[in-house]
Parts: C-alpha cells; sequence; structure tokens
C-alpha cells in the first residue's frame, strides 16, 4: 500500500542529494536474469561507470566464428576500441544450454558488474530499489526464490553485509517478504506501510487537495470507509476537488 510512491520519492530525495539510485520493477511483464538485471542497474546508475562490466558482457555473448590465427590477429586488432571511446553495449544474449558454461559466464559477469559497482560508491553513496519484489517468488504462499531474488540475495546482498559493497542501501518493497534469519539483523530493517492515521488524512484532504470546507464530521466518515487507505483518498480527493472546480456544473448529469 503506497509502496510505489515511496520508492519513487526515495529516488527523488536521493537526485536531490547528489546521490545516484537505480529502480526495478518487477511487476512489469520482462523475465529478468542475471544480464538483464545487470544492464538495467548499470543503465540507470550511468554506462559511463561500467565500461569494463560491458566489455565483458560484450566478450562473453559475441557469436563465436573459427578463422585462422593471422586473420583472427587482424579482427582482434580491427576491434581493439581507444580507452578514451565509449564502450556500448551490443545486446547479445547467452548463447548457451550448457548450465556449467552459464554459470561460468554469469559468474564472471556479475564479478565484473561489482567491481564497477564498488568503485561507484567509493565516489557517493548509492540507492538500488526493488519494487514488486514479491513477484522474484514463484510461489504465493511461502518463498521459492526465482534467479532474480537469488542473485539479489545472494550477491548483492550478501556483498553489503559482509562489507565489501559500502556506501549502498537497497530498498526490498514487497507484499511477501523473502526470508531473512538473525544474521541478517545488523543490515536489515523493515519499515511497514500502513494507512494514514485520522490527523494525516484531514492534513492530505484540507491541505493537499484543497477540500477546506470539510467538516471534522465528514473527515471521519471518510477515515471511517478508507481507513486511510492512501489509493481510495486520492480517489476521494481528487472526485471531490473536481466536483468543486469553478465552471462545473454537477447538477446535470449524463
Amino acid at each position: 500500500m503506497g509502496k510505489s510512491w515511496l520508492l519513487r520519492e526515495f529516488a527523488r530525495q536521493a537526485t536531490a542529494l547528489a546521490a545516484r539510485s537505480a529502480l526495478i520493477d518487477f511487476g512489469a511483464d520482462q523475465a529478468y536474469d542475471v544480464l538483464t538485471l545487470v544492464r538495467q542497474l548499470r543503465d540507470a546508475l550511468g554506462a559511463e561507470a561500467f565500461a569494463p562490466l560491458t566489455t565483458t558482457i560484450n566478450t562473453l555473448t559475441a557469436p563465436r566464428i573459427a578463422t585462422s590465427a593471422a586473420r583472427q590477429q587482424q579482427i582482434t586488432r580491427a576491434d581493439a576500441a581507444p580507452a578514451a571511446l565509449t564502450v556500448k553495449d551490443k545486446l547479445f544474449v547467452v548463447q548457451t544450454d550448457n548450465p556449467l558454461l552459464l554459470q561460468t559466464i554469469e559468474a564472471q559477469v556479475t564479478h565484473a558488474f561489482f567491481v564497477c559497482l564498488a568503485g561507484l560508491a567509493t565516489h557517493g553513496p548509492l540507492l538500488l530499489l526493488f519494487d514488486s519484489y514479491e513477484q522474484c517468488s514463484h510461489e504465493r504462499t511461502s518463498w521459492v526464490p526465482s534467479l532474480a531474488d537469488r542473485w539479489i540475495r545472494g550477491e548483492l546482498l550478501n556483498r553489503i553485509r559482509s562489507g565489501t559493497l559500502p556506501n549502498t542501501v537497497v530498498v526490498l518493497a514487497s507484499r511477501q517478504l523473502p526470508p531473512f534469519d538473525a544474521n541478517w539483523a545488523a543490515v536489515l530493517d523493515e519499515l511497514p506501510l500502513e494507512g494514514f492515521a485520522p490527523p494525516e488524512v484531514a492534513a492530505y484532504l484540507r491541505g493537499t487537495c484543497g477540500l477546506t470546507q470539510l467538516s471534522d464530521r465528514e473527515l471521519q466518515t471518510i477515515y471511517a470507509a478508507t481507513q486511510g487507505h492512501p489509493q481510495l483518498l486520492g480517489l476521494i480527493g481528487d472526485s471531490l476537488a473536481q466536483a468543486q472546480s469553478p465552471g462545473v456544473d454537477w447538477s446535470h448529469g449524463d
């Protein structure tokens, strides 16, 4: 309830503080593997800081063509980009059905990503936001981790817990939380989101929505009907504000 808005507010405040942030919404209709995760995080945080990662991805995912040794030297020299040029992601995908090879590729990509991320963190704080995290479980009644969840908890969060990735904050917004044992107590905190209390409802409707004419009794009625649910309050506030707009005649409707 209000999770997505809160994450956007976190990102806005990070920008105001000159901190870099990245937001991934798992509620979007997209499958996430390691390559997709690191590419989206890289692009959001600034691809210029992740040139070694992009080079690693291009090298590991590029199609392979057998050539003679002499021709291979010519290709290598031709493909060698000057250090001053921006490295572009060729957006190749992993072309293998071999699970061991896939695991090796993902490990090398992960290593390159965190080397770049740790270097970026030395220049200022980083904020990584993950919305709709409940989608990272294959089941709703119990937590069955997806590939994305295993990577985020096993690689990203573990590095924060171990101290090898300082100056980095991660926020998981979720209706259902993955399991965290007591070993996470020093670095993990939960922020439950509840409905607005009556004073907050009054401040929102009278202040934000401009509905200064609402009486205390009317506010109590609205609170009893919504229990402070932000989305319902937003709908009611918008409707009431529209109804009192000048020039709108609500006495006759189609």
